[in-house]
């Protein structure tokens, strides 16, 4: 669930979201507009595509609020987290990302496949633990909502996090495609402003169209679990509709989904890394905001490329005389 800000938040933010997003190859213009936004001023071609190519050229910036942030998340949680069980879906979780090249090839599930779904089995044990110690709640506490200082703030944190690029490596991430998953937060950020903290939607008590709060599961559980449901509907979604599905419409929901099963994944590590006392306070806040980020914009654009077929992107049918 995610909700409209207001609109001079959202023009505030001055993008083109759909031109802007980079299917897992990131262009020079959409590079330059990325560090524009983050304040460097590059010439064409002078910097290059990966992400220790941009760590050169953004600073980190202060990190001492995003260490405040990450030891409140600790401090708020109410349980206590599994190395093991994180350690073990986290491996089960890398083996499902094996698995992409088998539905690109496949292009439309059969009847009754599975294919998708078995991709999210690992992901949804982890986000149940996630859930049960409070992992979700105390981030949502003690994190900004997306604002444009967090989103800055943030994605420079990122660049900054020397194993980011090993970390995605291991699910398949090539150089490009990691670069599009940090790129696209910035250059796609207004999305983000449309998601926010439960307490900020109005309460159904005041408001005609608001919400019951107890019912509504924190920001950051919502960016994951959103992910899962989104993945674990396109079995049958695809087979229902295959008839008015491109084969450009199939490529770009496969980058999609990798986006949301990588942020996922990032979300997990991070998580195995707090319980096995192996992260810096900075770079849990960072990664639990970067990667929540990853997968509200990979369900923002699998939408839009897959689930809203309009006329003019859907597949032509013939019509037999």
């Amino acid at each position: 669930m995610h909700g409209s800000r207001s609109v001079h938040r959202i023009m505030a933010y001055g993008t083109n979201p759909g031109e802007r997003y980079s299917y897992g190859e990131v262009s020079s213009e959409d590079r330059r507009e990325f560090l524009k936004a983050l304040g460097v001023v590059a010439g064409a071609g002078a910097v290059g595509a990966t992400l220790t190519d941009l760590r050169a050229e953004v600073s980190s910036g202060a990190t001492g609020e995003l260490a405040e942030m990450g030891e409140a998340i600790r401090a708020g949680m109410t349980g206590s987290l599994d190395a093991a069980l994180l350690n073990s879906e986290l491996s089960a979780l890398a083996e499902r990302f094996e698995k992409l090249p088998e539905l690109e090839a496949m292009g439309v599930p059969e009847a009754g496949s599975s294919a998708y779904a078995e991709l999210t089995e690992p992901a949804w044990a982890i986000n149940e633990h996630l859930a049960d110690v409070s992992f979700f709640a105390s981030a949502e506490q003690n994190l900004p909502a997306f604002e444009p200082e967090h989103i800055e703030t943030t994605t420079r944190q990122l660049l900054n996090i020397e194993t980011l690029p090993a970390t995605l490596s291991e699910v398949g991430f090539t150089e490009p495609e990691q670069t599009a998953l940090v790129v696209n937060i910035v250059n796609t950020r207004e999305q983000l402003s449309w998601w926010m903290p439960t307490v900020d939607y109005p309460s159904a008590e005041v408001a005609e169209e608001g919400v019951v709060h107890e019912y509504v599961a924190p920001l950051h559980q919502r960016s994951a679990e959103g992910s899962l449901l989104w993945i674990d509907g396109l079995d049958n979604f695809l087979w229902q509709n295959e008839v008015l599905l491109t084969e450009q419409m199939i490529d770009r929901g496969l980058w999609d989904v990798k986006s949301m099963l990588g942020g996922y994944y990032l979300m997990g590590a991070a998580a195995r890394d707090l319980a096995e006392g192996s992260i810096a306070d900075e770079h849990l806040s960072t990664l639990i905001s970067g990667s929540s980020a990853i997968m509200i914009i990979g369900q923002e654009f699998l939408i839009d490329d897959v689930i809203r077929i309009t006329d003019d992107k859907r597949a032509s049918i013939a019509v037999s005389g």
